[in-house]
């Protein structure tokens, strides 16, 4: 039986990680979520004790207080300045804070190693933002694929990569790390793409239009796309399964274009929807096809997507509008 700390749990995943552990994990005893907004305060399980603290987790006496005084079995680490629009406006800030995270939690993990406490095993979740530019093929990217950082949140999840790398060579720690590629779902915010398209949508449903003018940026780029639901499996599983020092990629292995999203959902919604492409959500530099091989994770630990596309595009869909 586990204590489990989560950082970022009132985050899109976290909040989805706790519906995951209620309803499926039988390994948990107490988890502890941390996080600097208080969504997930009052959430509640049948299954295990869950407490919640408010705390900065760029500042080391806070993060210390509560970790220490929890000594977690595991520690999920989802925190993060996640957005690459945002990190492009604040750099400074995206890399800086990020990494302040990141160290306070290995300096955490270190000094438990030293004092001989009982090892705590982390899942540091990364993204395939790492992976860089690439060429217009389709083959899908494996770990071993060069990478090649081109934006603030990009570099940020590079060092934590090669930081968590020297920590477990040097100080023996016990790690496990994602490459995460896209993934959406019920209640994620519409900074991001899917997201948007949706809330575009349901705004002409309601206001009884047949026809819509979608405003987008690059609708031809081709990535790869999961559930949360699917990643916070996954995520549980590497943490049985996965080996320390290795990173493993996160991903449906498989491509669609944005255009073909906006299709599936116009065809959900019964809706004739054309395209206006506003420059100012186009990003230079962006790699036309992002597809992921999720072989060495099932290797590892067997798991598969099983959400598709669709059933996840329908669940993002109030009722009734979904039914249709």
């Amino acid at each position: 039986m586990r204590k489990c700390l989560i950082t970022g749990v009132s985050g899109f995943v976290g909040c989805h990680l706790l519906r995951y552990f209620d309803t499926t994990a039988t390994d948990m005893t107490e988890i502890l979520g941390l996080d600097n907004r208080p969504e997930t305060a009052t959430f509640s399980s049948q299954r295990f004790s869950y407490r919640f603290a408010q705390i900065d987790l760029t500042r080391w006496e806070e993060f210390a207080k509560a970790a220490m005084e929890f000594e977690p079995d595991w520690l999920i680490h989802l925190a993060a300045e996640s957005s690459v629009a945002a990190s492009l406006c604040d750099p400074e800030r995206c890399v800086k804070n990020n990494g302040d995270i990141n160290s306070n939690i290995l300096r955490f993990l270190k000094l438990g190693s030293c004092r001989g406490c009982s090892p705590c095993r982390m899942l540091a979740v990364g993204s395939s933002e790492v992976y860089g530019y690439r060429e217009n093929r389709r083959e899908p990217l494996e770990e071993s694929h060069p990478t090649q950082p081109q934006n603030p949140y990009a570099l940020s999840r590079f060092y934590q990569e090669n930081w968590i790398q020297s920590h477990v060579q040097n100080d023996h720690l016990n790690i496990v790390s994602t490459r995460s590629f896209n993934h959406t779902g019920p209640g994620q915010t519409d900074r991001f793409v899917i997201p948007s398209f949706v809330r575009q949508l349901l705004d002409a449903k309601r206001r009884g239009q047949q026809a819509v003018n979608l405003k987008t940026g690059d609708i031809h780029l081709v990535r790869d796309f999961s559930d949360v639901r699917d990643v916070v499996r996954a995520y549980h599983l590497l943490l049985e399964h996965g080996q320390s020092g290795e990173v493993y990629n996160v991903c449906s292995g498989k491509g669609i274009a944005l255009s073909e999203v906006i299709e599936i959902l116009a065809k959900i919604l019964n809706l004739t929807v054309t395209v206006e492409i506003d420059r100012m959500l186009v990003r230079s530099g962006e790699p036309p096809i992002v597809v992921g091989s999720n072989e060495k994770i099932f290797r590892a630990t067997g798991w598969v997507p099983q959400i598709p596309l669709e059933q996840t595009l329908r669940d993002m869909i109030p009722e009734p509008f979904n039914k249709l």
